[in-house]
């Protein structure tokens, strides 16, 4: 008789995203919880024989609603989803990925009710507009689990919101920021903003200059246009900044368009001697601090972020506490020396 990963994970005390982390050998799992789950999994059957429910239960369709970007970060996102589908399958859940036109409310609002039709549970990355609040209310008015992930949206009715502390890691920026400036008399730092229209964005710059303002009161803080997630757009801007302000200490980028800032830091003479912080630690940013172009970045763990929104809107279809089990992401900081 064969044992599910249910059994495995309610024997080790452990949620389904864990023991899947222990079989396929994905990292960052304490060595005492492999321990406890290889227990588990010695005790009840074969390691071999973990096996899904499929057939056994029931089966759910859950769907992810990504914005069109013009960074490859939510490409990122889209590939793990698609890596994660065997998974998936042994939790009872048959995930679909859609994608809509970045920072388009009424796009979004419009996909979200269309997805809804047929779906038994959404995780979106919201903006924070009234269409899109007016969309979750109607799918929550279904009994449909709504989740926001990585931003959240205002005063809506959505069941969870899956993603780290944004005003959180806005502070971490603008401590690493003053820290890595070692406390200069006075100099400018930049703030690069993805859009008003991610909540989270605008929690991250509010923290990094609540930072600023704290412990660091001698830097003055240059703000730039909406840079959209756009690297094109995001070069651009930064090369203006770098003409204008020839003895900037300090970038902080708060959404996409890493890349782009850090063409613009390549062309400039001493673009190295610049403090340059960004989020999302991917295969481009990566390489960027690695060469030196970006000093952190701070990071979530989008695989994590995965894995708790498929177990919450199963816990939602399932009766159970929509947080049974889940471990929420927490801000990672990243620098060229831990990026393994």
């Amino acid at each position: 008789m064969k044992v599910t990963i249910d059994e495995v994970a309610r024997k080790a005390g452990v949620s389904r995203a864990t023991v899947d982390r222990v079989i396929n050998q994905r990292g960052r799992v304490r060595g005492e919880t492999v321990e406890r789950v290889l227990g588990a999994m010695r005790s009840t059957r074969n390691l071999n024989e973990v096996s899904s429910q499929q057939g056994q239960g029931n089966s759910y369709r859950f769907d992810f609603v990504l914005p069109i970007a013009r960074t490859r970060y939510f490409e990122y996102f889209s590939k793990e989803i698609q890596t994660s589908e065997n998974i998936f399958a042994l939790m009872q859940a048959d995930v679909h990925v859609h994608t809509v036109p970045g920072f388009d409310p009424q796009a979004l609002a419009d996909k979200l009710i269309e997805v809804g039709e047929e779906s038994d549970g959404i995780a979106f990355v919201a903006l924070d507009h009234p269409l899109v609040r007016a969309a979750v209310k109607t799918l929550r008015a279904r009994d449909l689990g709504v989740i926001s992930l990585i931003s959240d949206v205002s005063y809506s009715e959505r069941l969870a919101y899956v993603g780290i502390d944004n005003r959180a890691a806005g502070r971490t920026a603008g401590l690493l920021t003053g820290r890595f400036l070692g406390r200069p008399e006075h100099g400018e730092v930049a703030v690069f903003l993805g859009s008003h229209r991610y909540r989270g964005h605008e929690e991250r710059e509010a923290g990094f200059k609540s930072m600023i303002r704290e412990r660091f009161g001698q830097l003055t803080i240059v703000e730039r246009p909406e840079v959209l997630d756009d690297d094109e757009r995001s070069y651009l801007i930064a090369s203006e900044l770098l003409s204008a302000h020839p003895h900037l200490l300090g970038i902080y980028n708060i959404g996409g368009g890493t890349s782009g800032i850090s063409r613009a830091l390549q062309e400039k003479e001493g673009g190295k001697k610049v403090v340059f912080i960004a989020h999302e630690l991917n295969a481009s940013t990566r390489k960027l601090m690695l060469e030196g172009w970006v000093d952190a970045i701070i990071n979530q763990d989008i695989r994590q972020e995965i894995y708790a929104v498929v177990e919450m809107l199963l816990n939602h279809n399932e009766g159970r506490p929509v947080n049974q089990g889940i471990q929420m992401p927490k801000v990672e900081i990243f620098m060229s020396e831990n990026t393994y």
